[in-house]
């Protein structure tokens, strides 16, 4: 079952791109221990790189930007990426499996619920067509109100070993079809297929800068995604040790952030 890992670069502004330091980090294959692959090491530069990236991507001039599409427009891209992943399904499989230790029928499982995970948050970001300025009802009839729903902008992501690609995937579909433009930095520990998804936005043809994937440790790639002043949002699932100093870090410049095993909003 065992297939070459692909060498890949950094995702981002929807190109390959070396890491400023030129780093790596070997890839150990769980079951045997031996080491497979490796995989590029952000760097603070590179933090830098992605987020400008996203920032752009999020209010590009020429009515390009990704924050004032139609729910409609990114429903489009979100199901041409469900179909791309199913169509690669068993490449994405056997490079789970290789690289997090997951038995093969836990990772077809997985790599199904990333498609189908695709297909809903489609759905949901049509839906939001219908919820714009949605009225909302006042005492006085001189006065007017209504709901107008907008992304919060450029959002940090960072996702765990556990299940790799299904768990990064709940974090950037439902990013996407708000209309926000998202920095993806997966555990060092597992980040193949994340890193791999981004030839599947080539492939859908996902304008550049919608979603960048940085690989690295925590301390040099982490960390300074969740400092950076242009995040606006961070969403983390981990341990609740790293949890807190995530929290911590985005209350220094009171930014919304999401902890999937502690909740709280800053």
């Amino acid at each position: 079952m065992s297939i070459p890992i692909p060498s890949r670069q950094l995702f981002i502004d929807g190109e390959w791109k070396e890491p400023i330091k030129r780093n790596r980090i070997p890839i150990i294959n769980p079951s045997t221990e031996e080491t497979i692959g490796e995989i590029p090491a952000a760097t603070a530069e590179d933090v830098e790189a992605a987020v400008s990236a996203a920032r752009r991507a999020l209010k590009r001039n020429k009515g390009r930007d990704w924050a004032a599409t139609s729910g409609a427009h990114r429903a489009r891209y979100l199901r041409a990426i469900a179909a791309k992943v199913s169509e690669k399904k068993d490449h994405f499989v056997k490079l789970e499996t290789m690289d997090s230790g997951k038995p093969l029928d836990e990772a077809v499982l997985d790599i199904d619920d990333v498609s189908t995970c695709f297909e809903y948050f489609a759905g949901q970001a049509e839906a939001l067509d219908n919820k714009q300025k949605y009225p909302v009802q006042l005492p006085m009839d001189r006065f007017k109100s209504h709901v107008l729903r907008q992304p919060i902008g450029v959002v940090g992501l960072i996702s765990p070993w556990n299940y790799p690609l299904l768990m990064a995937t709940w974090k950037i579909a439902p990013a996407l079809a708000a209309g926000c433009t998202a920095v993806l930095k997966p555990s060092e520990l597992a980040s193949v297929t994340c890193l791999e998804f981004g030839e599947v936005c080539n492939e859908v043809g996902l304008p550049p800068g919608v979603l960048n994937i940085l690989t690295g440790l925590g301390p040099d790639a982490g960390a300074p995604l969740v400092a950076h002043p242009d995040v606006d949002k961070v969403a983390f699932t981990g341990s609740s040790a790293t949890g807190s100093k995530v929290m911590g870090s985005a209350a220094q410049l009171v930014k919304v952030s999401h902890n999937t095993k502690k909740k709280f909003s800053l």
